[in-house]
């Protein structure tokens, strides 16, 4: 009787610990650990955004250029330390009034705007819905990006990467999800992805 009563109270105290670890674990936050930047060198620079697309793209989507590079920009003035980004209407009047645009010396062109660097983006996929599902809303943006020391004329990029992003990430998007509203997370979850290779970033340990 009196090992059983000993092993028991024993054992009691373990449970209420391991219990008591599992509520405790509930409340501490998720390990993470630092991702560095990929390009870090547009702290405190100012940055002009050129946005190419091909021609059905832009046909489909009149304000493509402007739009991807303003969500851009504010992904940047977010999270990079002490940038300045041109005022993306100012690159797209000058894209508008200038059709030799893409074949300048990209350096050049952010030049054009008192600019430290370009960033360029050439968009290769932009869509709102599933490509083997067309009644299916789901956002695809891919890119290719390219950084340019302004300060090196006919220079190779100093920094360049593809970005892909998927929007909503798990799958097609909630029944009665518009294409307005996909397109415009897509678009912010792009700009996220975009600005993630330019800064040190905190993330969840899986």
């Amino acid at each position: 009787m009196t090992m059983r009563i000993v092993a028991v109270s024993f054992v009691l105290p373990l449970a209420l610990v391991s219990t008591g670890c599992k509520a405790l674990a509930l409340f501490l936050p998720e390990p993470t650990k630092t991702v560095p930047a990929e390009y870090p060198y547009l702290v405190d620079k100012k940055v002009a955004i050129a946005v190419k697309a091909p021609d059905e793209m832009q046909f489909e989507y009149a304000n493509i250029h402007w739009e991807v590079a303003d969500h851009v920009r504010v992904a940047l003035e977010s999270t990079v330390r002490g940038v300045t980004v041109i005022e993306p209407k100012k690159v797209v009047d000058y894209q508008r009034s200038h059709a030799d645009w893409e074949t300048m010396d990209s350096a050049r062109l952010g030049r054009e705007f008192g600019a430290d660097r370009l960033i360029e983006i050439e968009l290769t996929q932009y869509t709102t819905r599933e490509p083997e599902s067309p009644h299916l809303y789901r956002g695809h943006i891919s890119a290719a990006l390219r950084v340019f020391n302004t300060e090196y004329a006919n220079s190779q990029p100093a920094y360049q990467a593809d970005v892909h992003t998927v929007y909503p990430p798990t799958g097609p998007g909630q029944y009665g999800a518009t294409d307005r509203a996909i397109r415009a997370a897509t678009m912010d979850a792009f700009a996220q992805d975009v600005s993630a290779k330019f800064y040190d970033r905190q993330v969840t340990v899986k």
